[in-house]
């Protein structure tokens, strides 16, 4: 299969392991042999990603051209403009450094772009627990996965930039793609995509060019996903007052149904809480996204410096020796 020029992108910051298996999983994607670029963006201060892209390098397939690109100053936003800024391809994907790829991953995108010509298109996530994880097993899994059972074809409703492939040529070019004041907040995607759709731009849902989410240890828990509820539920008042002209009327319709959602959840947790029911921490969620549209002014930092400490045991560096990607996709075949 032939494409036109590609680059992949995959942020990161203090997760060497994690970029190790996301980049390694990009080596036996079956678009390979037509080539793609991979461009590793590394946004912690002492350039910790070095050594792990130095070694991927070296085990590269030559059809794919690997670079590296150091951005100290902390924030996602800050990383994924300056990928944008350097980059030389029409089109552009993005999937985080908790994340892999099956071998179809990148075919099935271009498949669905091929068909659609939309501006962005999105890609299914499923979460990938370690067998440990056993108490609200089912909230962590759905927690991190995005799977809408959406069939191929246009979307009203973006998702997160995480396996995602955008059409630069269709994304407005008056500013920088993701607004840096979210820096360390997140929802610097929710601002572009919504831009994009100012601008008539179409999304598209490509059911079948799923990726893994391997969640940190220290994420898979309620302290970290409720915090994270919060900051979702927060998006849409986030998006109405940042639009232009600020939409004041949205904001408050917003707060009003936050309100009653939090309302309405937190009193089906509490009975829940009391019979122990283990489905309580999905009522935990709605009311804590509820609560997040009610106090939309307060800031809880996810990134950059503010991150959880991501630092792990070192990923085997040894270039002789196979991945986790490379290990997982020889258990398949066998």
């Amino acid at each position: 299969m032939t494409h036109e020029p590609l680059t992949i992108v995959i942020p990161t910051y203090n997760r060497p392991d994690g970029l190790y298996r996301a980049v390694e999983s990009l080596f036996w994607q079956s678009a390979a042999a037509s080539g793609f670029r991979v461009m590793v963006v590394d946004n912690s201060a002492d350039a910790s990603a070095r050594l792990t892209f130095d070694t991927l390098k070296d085990r590269a397939p030559q059809k794919l051209e690997l670079s590296y690109l150091h951005v100290p100053e902390a924030g996602v936003a800050n990383a994924r403009n300056s990928a944008v800024a350097e980059l030389k391809t029409p089109l552009i994907a993005f999937i985080d450094d908790d994340q892999s790829a099956p071998p179809s991953w990148i075919e099935e995108l271009l498949k669905a772009y091929e068909t659609f010509r939309a501006a962005v298109t999105f890609g299914p996530v499923e979460t990938v627990l370690p067998d440990t994880v056993v108490k609200h097993r089912a909230y962590y899994e759905g927690f991190f996965a995005r799977e809408p059972n959406l069939p191929a074809g246009y979307i009203d409703k973006p998702f997160g930039c995480g396996n995602c492939l955008i059409d630069a040529r269709q994304v407005p070019k008056n500013r920088m793609w993701f607004d840096v004041r979210m820096n360390e907040v997140g929802g610097e995607d929710d601002l572009l995509f919504g831009r994009i759709r100012a601008a008539k731009g179409k999304f598209a849902w490509a059911p079948k060019a799923s990726v893994q989410e391997h969640p940190l240890p220290q994420r898979i828990k309620l302290t970290y996903t409720l915090r994270r509820a919060f900051a979702y539920g927060q998006g849409p008042c986030t998006l109405a007052r940042k639009s232009e002209p600020s939409r004041y009327d949205k904001l408050l319709m917003w707060v009003l149904w936050g309100g009653a959602k939090f309302g309405l959840h937190a009193s089906i947790w509490a009975a829940l809480r009391i019979i122990g029911h283990s489905n309580r921490a999905f009522e935990a969620d709605k009311a804590i996204r509820g609560l997040g549209k009610v106090l939309f002014w307060k800031k809880l930092r996810f990134y950059g410096t503010s991150t959880v400490t991501q630092l792990s045991e070192p990923v085997l560096l040894n270039s002789n020796k196979p991945g986790p990607a490379e290990e997982t996709r020889l258990r398949a075949s066998g």
